[in-house]
C-alpha cells in the first residue's frame, strides 16, 4: 500500500509541476458549461477547433491568451427557433447571431420548411455560412404538397404519402417534425395526423417543435394537445415560444408549467423555449 501511495503521490506531483502549452487559453472566466450545475471559476484550454482541458491552467501557457475575468464562458448557444433563411443567404456570416454568442441556428419552424431538404442543405453548404444550421420538415408544407389548404382529414394514401416525406426529410437530415397548428394548413389538422406523423420522425432520432394550437383561452388545451403527441409518439418534444396571449389569460402560465413538469416526472422528454 505504502508503494502505491507513493507512486500515485509521484504521479499527482508530476502533473502539476509540468507546463502544457495550447493554442488559446481563456483564462479566470465563470464557466457554464449546459450540465444544469452552477457557473465556477476556471480557465479553458483549445487547441484547433477542439477544448482539450478546462482547469487551473495558471502553470501553462497560450499562444494566445484572452482573459475573461467577470465574463461567461459557455459553449456556443442553440438557437432553436429562428425564421433566419433568407437572412442568411443575405448575410451568411451571421454576425448577429454569432456576436451574442449564437454558434447553431434552426429552420423550418412553425410547420413551414425548404423541401427537398437535401437540396436545402447543399444551398447551405454552397453559402458557406458561418453558424452551424439545422432544419426541420414542416409538417404545414408537406400538408399543402398532398392535400393543399382544404379543411379536412388526409385519406389513408395521402396520409402515407405525407409519412413518406417525412421519412426521406430525416433521412435527408432533418432534426424532426415542426408544426405550426395555429396556423393554415396546420391548424385543420387533427391531434391523430401529427401523432402518426410524429412516429415517422421518432424513427429517425427526430424531435417535435410546435408553435401551438392556441397560446390565449384555449393555452391549456394546447398544452396537453402537445404532451399527448408526444407521449403517444414516443418523440421528444419543444413547447416552442411559450406565452400566455392576452391580458385575460394571464397567470394561465401557471397551470401550463405545472402541466410540463408533471409530463416530465412520468418520463416524457418535454421542454420549452421563450423568446424575450
Amino acid at each position: 500500500m505504502y508503494r502505491l501511495l507513493t507512486l500515485l503521490l509521484a504521479l499527482g506531483t508530476s502533473h502539476a509541476y509540468s507546463q502544457n502549452n495550447y493554442d488559446i487559453i481563456i483564462s479566470n472566466g465563470r464557466v457554464v458549461d449546459g450540465s444544469g450545475n452552477p457557473w465556477y471559476e476556471a480557465d479553458v484550454a483549445i487547441n484547433g477547433e477542439h477544448i482539450v482541458r478546462i482547469g487551473d491552467l495558471s502553470s501553462d501557457t497560450g499562444s494566445q491568451v484572452i482573459d475573461a475575468n467577470g465574463l461567461i464562458v459557455a459553449p456556443g448557444f442553440i438557437d432553436p427557433h429562428t425564421h433566419a433563411l433568407r437572412g442568411i443567404l443575405d448575410v451568411p456570416n451571421a454576425e448577429s447571431a454569432l456576436l451574442q454568442g449564437v454558434t447553431t441556428l434552426t429552420e423550418g419552424n412553425d410547420g413551414t420548411s425548404p423541401l427537398p431538404v437535401d437540396e436545402h442543405y447543399q444551398t447551405i453548404l454552397d453559402k458557406q455560412i458561418s453558424p452551424n444550421w439545422g432544419v426541420f420538415v414542416g409538417h404545414g408544407t408537406i400538408r399543402s404538397q398532398v392535400i393543399g389548404a382544404e379543411d379536412r382529414d388526409p385519406t389513408p394514401d395521402e396520409l402515407e404519402q405525407m409519412k413518406d416525406m417525412v421519412q426521406q426529410a430525416m433521412q435527408h437530415g432533418a432534426l424532426g417534425l415542426s408544426t405550426g397548428l395555429f396556423y393554415v394548413p396546420g391548424s385543420f389538422a387533427s391531434t391523430e395526423e401529427v401523432i402518426e406523423l410524429s412516429k415517422v420522425a421518432a424513427k429517425h432520432g427526430g424531435i417535435y417543435i410546435s408553435h401551438m394550437r392556441e397560446e390565449a383561452a384555449q393555452l391549456i388545451d394546447s398544452v396537453n394537445e402537445t404532451i399527448r403527441i408526444g407521449e403517444e409518439s414516443g418523440i421528444p418534444v419543444q413547447m416552442t415560444h411559450h406565452k400566455v396571449i392576452g391580458v385575460e389569460n394571464w397567470g394561465s402560465s401557471v397551470e401550463s408549467l405545472q402541466l410540463v413538469d408533471q409530463a416530465r416526472e412520468r418520463g416524457i422528454d418535454i421542454t420549452i423555449d421563450q423568446y424575450p
